[in-house]
Order: structure tokens, then sequence, then C-alpha cells
């Protein structure tokens, strides 16, 4: 009875979810809290979670993880988060390219914070994209390339669109008219777009110190630490897994630092004579003296 209950509930949420969609959602029934994702079209769909981690760029500690549903891309609450944790102001986030969404960009502008995230080029799905009609902001509407004005409350005619010398490509097959979806935070996004052209040595730096210190971190977990499978079913076990993983790579970073701190001042002790102490490496005593 409870199973043929629980059954009828997932249907009703299934049919729910595929009238917003438009289709169908498969739904894991072992595992609800998980979403059927992939990473690769020749792949199949399985139960999958995302992890969200804030790393300090200088030491590589992690800061603060967050798990949450294969679904959901953006990290902002990992941002305040990790400004709780260490109790500074958050200036400069970095990102890979899987963030690049306008809602990830717009936010941290809104509080003042740099995104440092790569934006991905435009997809082409049609012989007329996107970049083609022009956005204004400050009156929130599009221009189409012949000139027409869409606006978010309104329609374009259908006699607008037949007319129009570029209908056969612009419009999909069985619609009169064009529609459009432009999110909230669709100037910034087209900001990154035109920043991402020009960045500057300073994001380069930083943006390739993301790459070998935030992403080594997934990199040493998922290899090192079997973060890549789930051990336990539901979101919470998850946390608990993505939590415990993090604390042993933290124990890890501080026995590194302690080793590296009685080096040097073994080092500074002995006057800078060679050590062959593992993870060593020469040193002078004024080089020395000056680091500690």
């Amino acid at each position: 009875m409870d199973r043929a209950n629980g059954d009828a509930g997932v249907n009703e949420l299934t049919k729910k979810e595929s009238r917003q969609t438009g289709r169908y959602k498969k739904v894991c029934v072992t595992d609800p809290d998980a979403s059927m994702a992939t990473n690769g079209r020749n792949r199949r769909l399985e139960p999958a979670y995302k992890q969200h981690a804030a790393v300090d760029d200088l030491r590589g500690v992690i800061v603060d993880v967050e798990v949450t549903t294969g679904e959901t891309n953006e990290g902002q609450a990992v941002i305040d988060a990790a400004a709780a944790t260490t109790g500074r102001e958050v200036k400069i986030v970095t990102a890979d390219a899987g963030y690049a969404y306008g809602k990830v960009y717009g936010d941290p502008e809104r509080r003042g914070i740099d995104p440092v995230i790569p934006a991905k080029a435009e997809p082409i799905r049609s012989a007329v994209p996107l970049r083609r009609f022009r956005y204004d902001a400050k009156h929130d509407l599009l221009r189409c390339p012949r000139g027409k004005i869409l606006r978010p409350t309104r329609r374009v005619k259908a006699r607008d669109c037949s007319l129009c010398s570029l209908a056969a490509l612009c419009l999909s097959k069985g619609r009169a008219n064009k529609a459009v979806v432009v999110s909230d935070d669709h100037p910034a996004l087209l900001r990154a777009r035109r920043r991402r052209l020009r960045w500057s040595e300073e994001d380069r730096r930083l943006y390739q110190r993301h790459r070998w210190r935030s992403e080594g971190f997934h990199g040493e977990a998922k290899t090192w630490h079997g973060l890549a499978r789930a051990v336990r079913r539901g979101l919470g076990n998850m946390r608990i897994q993505a939590l415990l993983t993090a604390a042993a790579i933290n124990l890890k970073r501080l026995a590194a630092a302690l080793l590296s701190l009685f080096v040097r001042v073994r080092c500074f002790v002995t006057g800078g004579m060679w050590l062959s102490t593992p993870a060593t490496r020469p040193c002078s005593p004024m080089s020395t003296a000056i680091a500690a």
C-alpha cells in the first residue's frame, strides 16, 4: 500500500513537471533527490548530484562545500557561505565555463563582485540567431534584423512576420510569429562576452590559477577520495560525504603546511645546510629568516 502511494506521488509529480516543460521527465525511483543527468551525448542518464566548492586561492584550503541536484548550475549560495566562514568580503570569483549563465554573472555584479568566468559563445541553432536581435537594456526590448520591436508582454503580429523576407529562415516550422527567450540578466551575459574578448593578463592569470587550484581539488577528491561515486543515497548523505572529503583534504593541506614550517625552522637553525628530509630543498639563512 505504501509503495503504491509512493509510485502514485512520483507519477503525479512527473505529470506536473511535464505540463510545465512540455515533455515527461525521468525520475530515479530509488533516489528521488538525485537528478537524471549525463556528461555526454553518447552516455546514458544516471542519477547525479553536483558539488559546489569555494577554495582559497592562496593555500588551496576548501572554505565551503555545497551539494545540489544535477540540474543546478549556479553557486551563489557558496559565495555567501564563504564570506560568512572567513569573515572577509569576497571581491573576485572565478569559475569554469559551466557557470557561464546570465544569472551567474548578474548576481555577483549586483553585489560588487568581479566574476572572472569565461563566457561561452552563443549556440547557433537557427539561421537567424539571437545575436542578430539588438537588445535595448534601458527599455527592455529587442529589435529584430528587419527593425520590428519585440516587447516582453506583447507578441509580434503574425502579419508582420509573414511579410518579412527572413520569415522562411527566422520562423520555426509551424509558427506564424517569432518568440525569443531572454533572461533577466541577459545584459550581464552580453557584457561578459564582450569582456572575454579583451581579457587582461591579470584575468588570464586568475583563471589559470583557478584551473589548477579549484579544479585540481575536484580532481583530487574524485580520484583519491572516491567522490566520483555517491556512497549512500539521498541529498543529505551526499552532503555528509562531500564535507568529510573536504575535511580530509584540508587535513592534508594542514600537514603539508606544518611540515613546511618545520623544515624552514630547522633550515634556519642549522644555518642553511642541506637537509635530507623529504620534500625539502637547499636554502640560505637570509632567505629562510625573511620567509619565517
